[in-house]
């Protein structure tokens, strides 16, 4: 890749490439089972094509990550409209992204920090402190493709979470907090991503929070998410301290990527670990307000390995 960007691996393989401009994880290699270096995110070649992408891939996303309903919120009192970007909805930090304050309350310093050990794992940090209180939600917003195929429907998942954030049909939240049991949202039991269509031939339109099941008293998991490729071997488990992992299948995704390739429908899964989607609308999710003397700290661990 071009000047600008920086790498960072291991001994066993597993290389990252980093690009400062939106903290964006720009490239993320590990051999598949036959020793093949495979690029296991979606992204782009040039910096250029990273500062005028309108699809946030491998973008550090915020300052509230996920819908806005409706553009607006009510904050210590007083009443915030934002510029819609996602039908009547603020998506991702609006138009202008993370870097633009674009209408949201508040102030942040944000620290992003990347690791690659050598226990094969991808370390992302997210530090921030506010001068003026305002809000913070953060994510990082790589789409994962573990084999190159054309879309992910033959991947497998599991996720350890009872239950899932409601959303109506412009795939924002309700407020609602439902149970997986008895839906295509239950990933408790692995299976393939095609299984949450009701044909193969069906555009996935997984677009939801699923909350992480904490335990109590709490342990720390193995995994909170895994997700993996049969074809390449290749699995990505994932620990975070968020409260919910946000599911993408990129079903409105539609531009060209690295090497000119087409990215269409479901070619990869973007997993977002977050808070709550929509979190300032609804009193009974997380509170993401941001006050001067607090810390935010958040941590995603990505684990690559291959399956059995």
């Amino acid at each position: 890749m071009a000047s600008g960007f920086i790498e960072i691996t291991n001994k066993q393989g597993l290389s990252a490439t980093l690009l400062p401009f939106g903290a964006t994880l720009a490239k993320l290699t590990f051999p598949d089972k036959e020793g093949k270096n495979q690029d296991l995110v979606l992204g782009f070649n040039t910096i250029d094509e990273f500062e005028s992408d309108t699809q946030s891939l491998g973008k550090t996303v915020g300052r509230v990550a996920n819908r806005i309903k409706n553009s607006q919120l009510k904050f210590d009192g007083k009443e915030y409209k934002m510029t819609p970007n996602n039908g009547p909805h603020y998506l991702h930090g609006g138009p202008n992204g993370l870097g633009y304050e674009d209408g949201l309350p508040g102030d942040a310093k944000i620290d992003v920090t990347y690791t690659v050990n050598d226990r094969n794992q991808l370390i992302i940090e997210h530090h921030a402190t506010c001068e003026i209180p305002g809000l913070l939600a953060l994510t990082n917003h790589a789409y994962w493709n573990l084999d190159g195929s054309e879309d992910v429907k033959e991947h497998f998942l599991e996720m350890d979470s009872e239950e899932y954030v409601e959303v109506d049909d412009t795939f924002c939240p309700t407020g609602a907090i439902r149970c997986v049991k008895g839906t295509r949202f239950d990933f408790r039991n692995r299976k393939q991503l095609k299984a949450f269509g009701e044909s193969e031939n069906e555009i996935l339109d997984l677009d939801n929070d699923l909350v992480i099941a904490r335990k109590d008293p709490p342990i720390t998991p193995t995994s909170n998410l895994r997700f993996w490729s049969q074809k390449s071997g290749i699995e990505l488990s994932i620990t975070t301290s968020y409260p919910v992992i946000h599911l993408y299948a990129s079903k409105f995704l539609d531009c060209s990527g690295k090497n000119g390739e087409h990215y269409g429908a479901n070619k990869a899964l973007a997993i977002e670990p977050q808070f709550h989607s929509a979190a300032p609308n609804f009193e009974n999710f997380p509170d993401v307000s941001l006050r001067p003397g607090q810390d935010y700290c958040q941590e995603i661990v990505y684990t690559f390995s291959h399956v059995n």
